[in-house]
């Protein structure tokens, strides 16, 4: 999801990663999750 090293040949070069922005992104991605878990289950009981 996240390249955190640059394609060097010789050895790879740590990239800073913003780590508020790693974290909003992994809620925001659980939130949706568990969205779509509602959404299949309201789905499934109709």
């Amino acid at each position: 999801m996240f390249t955190l090293f640059k394609s060097s040949p010789r050895f790879p070069k740590l990239k800073p990663v913003n780590i508020k922005f790693v974290q909003e992104y992994f809620t925001k991605f659980e939130e949706s999750l568990k969205n779509l878990e509602e959404v299949q289950k309201e789905l499934f009981a109709s």
